[in-house]
């Protein structure tokens, strides 16, 4: 029998590609408690801002890293106590008022009363036909029973494009918060600070727990990849692991994708252990199973009918450039990946009309902030970088020495890496 084959059957494999489907989600959050890993400091912080009276949270960063999923498990993280824990979580979508989102959180609130016509189970939202108002909000919010313990978690609250209704959110927020009220409110969104989510935030400074969601460091992207290959009863071998702990730029979503189909390469092989060649298949399948608007805004990106055109190679090197907490990375950053692609040295005037276009032009796929000469960018959607760097090894733009790197844990110090 060659090494690392066992004697699987057809329906052991099956069995386990199923299951490697059930806990590698890379398309929505983290619902399972024990497969949800690291983030131990902004776990903390949502414990104490629920355990404190009058106080809520705020969880913010970056799309992609993590913070639908935290807040999912937010029931998980209490210690068990005689309270009973009222999880209401609702998102918030474009177009949405205070009355919408509030009538979200009211169906969530199911109580059983009899008015008459026996005991029946009933909603909040039931009782208020028309538009809630924020006095109908904060009455409803003193209802709940003492031993209660309310969590009213507002998801994707950057789609609201309503300023007012952000500002009645804060409103309420700080008169739960001078009531001493056991609500909490959590508000999870996509922002680079509290101010860019959430306005009026100055008025709630003292009663919120501000969260910053940063992308996952390597010690938690491990343990999410590493959870879900115990869970299946397989390996992985240290090159292989590296690879796609690099690859994922601290995204998990990336963990999750190239977990499972280097998972599927493995099985496929009838092999528990997987190699890096089943990582090398797994960036294949990424690729290809990629959302259309990633594959579209790259070629966009790309696409030019002059043939020695090298859009393709400067967006790669900023894929691969160094970059601050924020994602940022400045134009000096792309010059030195950049020359080991093309193979001879670069100066940031070669490159910096590229840098533009890809911020003006060519699907926007950077974002440019700053005054000129001191310009930073970075990837409008955080998942593109990933999505560059694994078009770069397929199409043979970033040479063997770079994936190579890639393998390795010292990736995150090389001049090329990004981590």
């Amino acid at each position: 029998m060659a090494r690392g084959r066992i004697a699987l059957s057809d329906d052991d494999i099956a069995a386990k590609r199923f299951e490697a489907n059930q806990i590698f989600t890379p398309s929505a959050p983290v619902a399972i408690a024990e497969l949800f890993a690291g983030r131990q400091k902004q776990m903390g912080q949502i414990i104490d801002a629920i355990g404190e009276r009058g106080r809520h949270a705020i969880l913010y960063g970056e799309r992609g890293v993590g913070k639908s999923s935290l807040s999912q498990i937010i029931p998980f993280l209490l210690p068990h106590g005689t309270s009973i824990v009222r999880h209401l979580r609702v998102q918030a979508f474009p177009g949405d008022s205070f009355s919408t989102v509030a009538r979200r959180i009211f169906h969530s609130i199911h109580f059983d009363a009899d008015y008459g016509e026996g005991k029946k189970s009933y909603n909040v939202a039931e009782f208020y036909p028309n538009d809630i108002t924020i006095d109908d909000f904060l009455s409803e919010m003193l209802v709940f029973k003492e031993n209660e313990l309310p969590i009213i978690v507002i998801d994707e609250f950057n789609e609201i494009d309503d300023e007012k209704t952000s500002v009645l959110v804060s409103n309420i927020m700080k008169a739960l918060s001078d009531s001493i009220s056991k609500v909490t409110i959590v508000v999870v969104g996509v922002a680079d600070n509290v101010g860019d989510l959430i306005k009026g935030h100055q008025s709630i400074e003292r009663c919120t727990e501000e969260i910053p969601m940063p992308r996952m460091a390597v010690p938690e992207r491990r343990e999410v990849l590493d959870r879900r290959l115990a869970r299946l009863g397989m390996s992985i071998l240290g090159d292989a692991r590296w690879k796609i702990l690099n690859l994922s730029k601290g995204l998990p979503a990336y963990v999750h994708t190239l977990g499972k189909f280097a998972v599927f390469s493995a099985l496929q092989d009838r092999r528990l252990s997987i190699t890096e060649n089943d990582v090398d298949n797994a960036i294949n399948e990424s690729l290809q199973s990629s959302q259309q608007s990633l594959r579209d805004i790259y070629e966009a990106a790309i696409h030019s009918n002059n043939t020695r055109a090298q859009f393709r190679h400067v967006l790669t090197a900023c894929a691969l450039a160094r970059v601050d907490d924020a994602g940022f990375f400045m134009p000096a950053s792309v010059r030195e990946p950049l020359a080991n692609i093309l193979k001879h040295p670069v100066h940031i005037a070669n490159f910096q009309d590229t840098l533009r276009d890809f911020a003006e032009t060519r699907g926007a796929i950077l974002e440019r902030v700053g005054e000129p000469r001191s310009y930073r960018f970075r990837f409008r959607n955080p998942g593109m970088q990933p999505y560059v760097i694994m078009r770069g090894i397929r199409d043979n733009v970033i040479d063997e020495t770079a994936r190579r790197a890639l393998s390795s844990p010292e990736q995150p110090e090389l001049p090329f890496a990004s981590d």
